[in-house]
């Protein structure tokens, strides 16, 4: 075969129109363009030039797909191994065969198996990391304790080694009514298990659990041979629509189950530990917590321990809400900003003591590995340990690095750590961020030869008016242009990571730009200081004390920026999700534009940006339809609690209670996926049945997250001295919500919807607790009605009952969880339900209360068996009842 013709006869533009238009443009002419093939594949040419330059980004990305395609098809490994073993053998004699038939050598680039063989390359190292993905889902998937988590909860007594650092955080129980009774601190352990009790004996066993404990247990250390009484859960799936599934995440970090034990004593140690290093990094970041917590208050004391060391875990609910909600929740996951703050302080310290490269080097390396180790190893961290180890590297030996190729070899080596990384948002978010910074701080290319000599003449002429002003106004100049500078690179991040944060999250922070720039300056005094005072407090108190205090003052001051300007009105949207292919769909417009460097791409990026979050804003945010005449009602799941969201026929959303047991520190979690779920926003109303916590705990957090139109009450329900009804009150007072309190009758007041009506408690209400004087809502459709009675007992269900009877065969909810000694078949028999919901915990569950409340021929269904319970009543009287768990919708 000849070689192809020269350059000079490449196709100008109108021959390149003619030729497709005639269909004549072949692989050859293609070529032209190029002129040899060396050119594209040659080290001197376009692709061998970047093969060259960047290897390892490649090398990421064959990795990535390996991984993905595995995922998709994997059944077993041995299937895994027979695929990938047919593509890699195929790859590998494909050029072989090539050169066989067409008698090419191989060693010319113009050779077409030249090409070949880099594509069998390719193929052969996607079917490397495709194979090791296998092994490693083979290696968690043959756990023996699998075949117990897939069954009921189960009381259990296994043994095992402590697999990991003890984490501790606040014990949510601690927060509500019976704080005295409980421990303020609850641990959870990753244990190796390798032996379980069967009838006297322990019997071999594997796999890894989470072990919840009441306690603090933080003294152990990891190596440490356990035994554990407790009862063994697997790790549950999502039960309402909308809720993230968590799976995933334990199954990247290796978790199989989960065993809940009743207090510290259920664990003891049979062995200690004979890991000496892991247990001294155990030791530096539990005594390094307690040194930060001595130096600061219950406010930033949460914030320090999840700077300095890691361990988020301490944060509340309602402070970690205000960090998403101003674009800096990235401080409580230690990340490569963390390390580089932490390696700049070094740096200057090393350099200071005049030491060679070689010693920075492995100084600086040392203080990395020690910092990723105490702070848990976390994907981030590793990505900038390596990034900062490559880059002292390089400087050593005096050699240059390109930071994409640096970014490309920490992405291969976290995936060779764990292939499941591939799936980790936290990583997704922490690469596209670094990746952000490096593109957005490059040059804009000027175009031509002309314009860079123009913008030089115009740069330097800027730099001489500067020298001949006075040191004020060119320091001014200098500090404006670096603040200027962060806010541009915190534009940057803010608007490439919002569709992954807006999907993941449900917020969209306006307010993040400045936010971030704002903490900058506490962040670089904090965490140096926090290190030091982890350092410095355990030789004695008073050499922590000043880094401490300096600590402390720093986060005061970030906390006081965060807290001002989470409060900005429209500073921050609660919205629902955008779709995957809506995220997908914008990443890949953001990566073609990258091939247009010019300062019109940077104003198309950025219209690209507001272009998609409008239309995205307008596609989510539109209610899910529903059938026409129909009545539908979403009985989420929230455990032991009530809360159901009611869409009817005029196009109205309402919410029946919103809270659960258990829930001092008032999330809301639950509830709003479940919201968002059908494009909810804004609620026409809320109505609150009665004053038990567990009915309407969740209505502050509902209040920041969604409109709400009117709130209805019972009679003097928010007039009662309790603490928890006292945050509910500040709540509607923040909010200036209007509040509505209606007695039997009086709905028609408040709302315009004559099927809409209250039919308990009296005007007076009844003798007994805030149970009998429970909301109950009647809502009438087409000839059936729908009853949601609270938490009805007597005698508040003698004056339900000796009411007219609604018609027969409609849906009511179970009074009080279906509890058995609340005279509930009384309620049963007067509204004779063809469907019975119950929203309660697993006592709920139980034969008995189906029993009972089906004794009238009506189906039962249950929250905690069945998850979220989906009903709707049509025009004719049909009524469709899908749970969650078995049909989802």
């Amino acid at each position: 075969m000849g070689d192809f013709p020269p350059r000079r006869h490449s196709l100008s533009g109108a021959s390149w129109v003619k030729t497709l238009r005639k269909g004549r443009l072949f692989p050859r002419q293609l070529f032209r363009q190029f002129g040899n093939e060396g050119d594209l594949f040659g080290s001197d040419g376009r692709i061998g030039s970047f093969l060259h330059r960047f290897p390892f980004v490649i090398a990421s990305v064959l990795a990535i797909v390996g991984v993905l395609c595995d995922s998709w098809w994997y059944e077993s490994l041995q299937s895994s191994a027979l695929r990938w073993g047919t593509v890699g053998v195929t790859a590998a004699i494909l050029p072989s065969v090539h050169r066989h038939f067409f008698g090419i050598k191989s060693s010319a680039t113009r050779d077409p198996a030249h090409y070949m063989v880099w594509a069998s390359a390719a193929v052969l190292f996607v079917c490397v990391f495709g194979c090791w993905h296998a092994v490693c889902e083979q290696s968690y998937r043959r756990a023996s304790i699998l075949e117990l988590v897939d069954q009921t909860s189960q009381p259990i007594i296994v043994r095992g080694t402590l697999d990991r650092a003890v984490t501790l955080r606040r014990n949510p129980l601690s927060f509500g009514p019976r704080r005295v009774s409980v421990s303020p601190w609850q641990s959870q352990l990753t244990v190796a298990i390798d032996r379980r009790r069967v009838q006297g004996d322990f019997l071999p066993i594997d796999g890894l659990v989470l072990v919840y404990v009441d306690g603090d247990l933080s003294d152990l250390r990891p190596g440490d041979a356990l035994e554990i009484y407790g009862w063994l859960h697997s790790i549950d799936g999502p039960t309402n629509p909308g809720e993230p599934d968590l799976r995933p995440s334990y199954r990247r970090r290796g978790i199989h189950g989960r065993i809940e034990t009743k207090s510290a004593g259920a664990v003891t140690v049979i062995k200690e530990s004979g890991r000496p290093v892991r247990s001294l990094i155990a030791s530096i970041a539990t005594q390094g917590r307690r040194s930060l917590l001595r130096h600061t208050d219950d406010q930033t004391g949460a914030l320090a321990v999840a700077l300095v060391i890691g361990q988020r875990e301490f944060v509340d609910p309602k402070t970690r809400d205000a960090l998403l909600a101003t674009g800096t929740a990235h401080l409580l996951s230690v990340s490569g900003m963390h390390l580089a703050i932490l390696v700049l302080v070094a740096t200057w310290g090393v350099s200071a003591l005049g030491l060679q490269p070689t010693s920075r080097f492995l100084v600086i390396v040392a203080i990395s590995a020690l910092y990723v180790a105490v702070t848990g190893g976390r994907p981030p961290v590793m990505r900038a340990a390596i990034l900062i180890a490559v880059l002292l590297l390089s400087t050593c030996f005096r050699r240059t690095s390109q930071p994409l190729n640096t970014l490309a070899v920490a992405a291969v080596t976290l995936i060779v750590i764990n292939p499941m990384n591939v799936f980790a948002v936290g990583v997704h978010l922490s690469f596209l961020a670094v990746i952000t910074l490096m593109l957005a701080g490059r040059p804009i290319a000027p175009g031509s030869m002309q314009r860079e000599l123009e913008l030089q003449r115009e740069t330097g002429f800027e730099s001489l008016i500067e020298t001949s002003t006075g040191p004020w106004i060119r320091n001014t100049k200098t500090l404006l242009r670096f603040f200027g500078q962060m806010a541009w690179l915190s534009a940057c991040v803010t608007g490439i990571s919002l569709p992954l944060v807006w999907q993941q999250f449900h917020l969209v922070s306006v307010v993040s730009v400045f936010t971030n720039v704002a903490v900058w300056a506490g962040l670089m005094i904090a965490l140096p200081m926090g290190v030091l005072t982890v350092i410095l407090d355990p030789i004695h108190y008073w050499l922590g004390a000043v880094p401490g205090t300096m600590c402390h003052w720093a986060l005061r001051y970030m906390w006081t920026v965060i807290d001002w300007t989470q409060r900005v009105p429209g500073g921050h949207f609660w919205l629902p999700s955008p779709s995957t292919a809506s995220v997908i769909c914008f990443y890949l417009v953001m990566v073609v534009s990258l091939l247009w460097r010019t300062r019109r791409a940077v104003w198309f990026r950025c219209g690209w940006v507001l272009v998609w979050t409008a239309s995205t804003f307008l596609m989510v945010t539109r209610p899910g339809p529903l059938p026409p005449d129909t009545l539908e009602a979403t009985f989420v799941d929230v455990g032991h609690g009530t809360s159901v969201i009611v869409r009817t026929d005029d196009g109205k959303v309402w919410l029946y209670d919103c809270g659960r047991m258990g829930n001092s520190q008032g999330t809301s979690r639950d509830i709003d996926t479940a919201l968002w779920s059908l494009g909810v926003t804004h609620l026409d109303g809320i109505f609150l049945s009665h004053a038990d916590a567990d009915h309407y705990n969740a209505l502050p957090a509902i209040l920041d997250r969604f409109g709400v139109d009117v709130l209805i009450t019972p009679p003097g329900m928010l007039d009662q001295d309790e603490d928890a009804l006292a945050e509910i009150r500040l709540a509607i007072a923040v909010h200036s919500t209007n509040v509505r309190e209606i007695a039997a009758g009086g709905l028609s007041d408040v709302i315009d919807n004559p099927a809409m009506s209250v039919l308990h408690p009296p005007l007076g209400g009844v003798p007994g607790s805030d149970n009998a004087n429970s909301l109950v809502l009647r809502i009438d459709h087409f000839g059936s009605a729908f009853l949601l009675p609270g938490d009805l007992e007597p005698p508040g269900t003698e004056s339900l009952v000796s009411a007219p009877r609604p018609p027969a065969g409609g849906v009511l909810m179970a009074p009080h969880h279906g509890s058995l000694t609340m005279n509930a078949d009384a309620v049963l028999a007067w509204a004779r339900p063809r469907e019975t919901i119950v929203s309660g915990s697993r006592r709920a569950a139980r034969v008995e209360v189906e029993a009972m409340l089906s004794a009238t021929g009506s189906g039962v269904h249950v929250t905690a068996r069945d998850g979220a319970v989906r009903v709707r009543l049509d025009e004719l009287g049909r009524i469709q009842v899908r749970t969650w768990r078995e049909e989802p919708w």
